[in-house]
C-alpha cells in the first residue's frame, strides 16, 4: 500500500517536472524569436500640398454692358390701298419686292375718266349755278324795293324771292362740294411713295381693277431699323443710364434713356459692328420680368465701308453700356463658387471667404467685400477642400 502511494507521487512530480520544462522552452523560444526581429523602420509623414494658381486682386472701374438679343425691323412700315375703285393704268417701273423707291416717285395710277368727267360736269354746274343766284339775289333786289318803298307787290312775293335765292345758294355749295370731292378722287387715283421706301411686297398687277381698302402694296422706310431688346428688369433698373429729367408724377412710367451708343452686330457676323443709339423702353413683360428697351439703328451706322450691312429681319447681338462700377474686384467667374465663395492663399494655407457678387459679365465677375486689393485669389477650380490645406502656388500674377 504504501508501494503505490510513492508510485502515485513520483507521476505526478513528473508531469509538473515536464510541464516546468515545457513552459521555460516556450519563453526562451519566444525571447528568442524577439530578439531576432527587427524594429521597423520610423516613417516621418509630410503635408502633401495642394498645387494651384492664384491671380493678385486689384481694385478696377469697370464699365457695365447689359447684352440682349432681338430682331431688326423697319422704323415704319405702310401698307397701301387703293382709296378709290378702278382699273390700274400705271405701275412704276421697278414696282417688286426688295426695289427703293425714292419719295414722291409714281407707284401706281387708277383710270381716272369717271372722276375727271364728274369734275368738269360739277365745274360747269358751278358757272350755271353762280348765275342763278345773282339773277336771284337781283330779283330779290328789286321785288323788295318795290314793296317796301312804292308797295308795289307782296310780302309773299318778297319771301318767294328769298326761297329763291337760298335756293340757289345751297345748290352752290352742293356742287362746290361735289366739286372737291371729284378733286381729291382726281388726286388719290395718283399714288406716290410716302418717303423713301424698300417694297416689301406687291399685290396688282397693271390692268387690274382694284376696290378701296384692300391692300396693293407694303413699303418699308428702312433710314432707321429698331430692335426691342429684352432686358432682366432688376439689372435694368439699376445698370441703365436715365436722364436726371424726371418725368411727370402724374405718369406711372420709366424715365427718359440717355442716348448712349450701342453696338449691334448680326449673330452670323459677330465679328462685325455697327453703332446705334438706346431710343426708350417700349414695355414691361410680366412673364418674363423684363423692360424691352428701343435701340435705333440708322443708316451707315457700320465701322468700315466693308463691313456687311444690317438690314430689316436680322437677329442681332445687343450691347448696351451703363453705369460705372467704380472701386471693385474683377475675377475670374470660376473662381467665385454658387455659394459665393473664393478661396484665398494666405501663408501658404487655403482660407475659404464669403463676398459680395456686384455682377457677373461674361467671363468676369465683380465682387465688393470679402476680397481686397492684394489678396491672392486661387483659381484653380478645387473641389471640397479643406479649410487650411497647405497650397503650393505654381504661379502669381495680377488679376486682370
Amino acid at each position: 500500500m504504501q508501494n503505490q502511494h510513492e508510485n502515485l507521487d513520483r507521476s505526478v512530480m513528473t508531469r509538473i517536472v515536464i510541464c516546468l520544462v515545457i513552459l521555460l522552452l516556450a519563453v526562451g523560444g519566444f525571447v528568442g524569436l524577439k530578439s531576432m526581429k527587427k524594429s521597423p523602420e520610423k516613417v516621418v509623414r509630410t503635408e502633401r500640398p495642394l498645387k494651384v494658381q492664384v491671380i493678385t486682386a486689384e481694385a478696377v472701374d469697370n464699365q457695365i454692358f447689359l447684352t440682349g438679343y432681338g430682331e431688326l425691323m423697319p422704323i415704319r412700315e405702310v401698307h397701301l390701298s387703293a382709296e378709290v375703285s378702278g382699273r390700274i393704268t400705271e405701275l412704276h417701273p421697278r414696282l417688286r419686292s426688295g426695289e427703293v423707291i425714292e419719295q414722291g416717285e409714281l407707284l401706281f395710277r387708277i383710270d381716272d375718266t369717271d372722276y375727271r368727267t364728274e369734275f368738269d360736269y360739277n365745274r360747269e354746274r358751278l358757272e350755271v349755278i353762280e348765275q342763278d343766284l345773282a339773277l336771284a339775289q337781283s330779283e330779290l333786289k328789286r321785288v323788295k324795293g318795290l314793296f317796301e318803298n312804292n308797295q308795289v307787290g307782296s310780302a309773299a312775293g318778297v319771301e318767294q324771292a328769298k326761297k329763291t335765292v337760298n335756293t340757289n345758294a345751297d345748290r352752290l355749295i352742293q356742287v362746290r362740294q361735289a366739286i372737291t370731292r371729284a378733286k381729291i378722287n382726281l388726286e388719290r387715283c395718283r399714288v406716290t411713295a410716302p418717303f423713301d421706301g424698300r417694297v416689301v411686297s406687291v399685290d396688282v398687277e397693271a390692268g387690274q381693277y382694284v376696290t378701296p381698302g384692300r391692300v396693293i402694296l407694303v413699303v418699308a422706310d428702312d433710314s432707321i431699323l429698331e430692335v426691342e431688346v429684352p432686358i432682366y428688369g432688376k439689372d435694368a433698373v439699376e445698370w441703365l443710364k436715365f436722364a436726371p429729367e424726371k418725368r411727370s408724377a402724374s405718369v406711372n412710367w420709366f424715365g427718359d434713356v440717355q442716348e448712349v451708343p450701342v453696338r449691334l452686330s448680326w449673330t452670323e457676323l459677330p465679328s462685325q459692328h455697327h453703332t446705334g443709339y438706346l431710343h426708350g423702353i417700349a414695355g414691361f413683360s410680366p412673364e418674363t420680368r423684363s423692360v424691352r428697351a428701343i435701340v435705333r439703328l440708322p443708316a451707315g451706322s457700320a465701322e468700315n465701308s466693308t463691313t456687311t450691312p444690317l438690314v430689316a429681319g436680322m437677329f442681332v447681338t445687343v450691347s448696351i453700356p451703363g453705369e460705372l462700377l467704380s472701386d471693385v474686384i474683377r475675377l475670374p467667374r470660376t473662381a467665385v463658387s454658387y455659394e459665393n465663395t473664393v478661396y484665398l492663399a494666405k501663408d501658404g494655407r487655403l482660407v475659404t471667404t464669403p463676398v459680395e457678387v456686384i455682377r457677373v459679365q461674361g467671363d468676369d465677375a465683380f465682387v465688393r467685400s470679402g476680397v481686397k486689393p492684394k489678396d491672392l485669389v486661387i483659381t484653380t477650380r478645387l473641389i471640397n477642400p479643406l479649410e487650411g490645406s497647405k497650397l503650393r502656388i505654381e504661379n502669381s500674377k495680377g488679376g486682370e
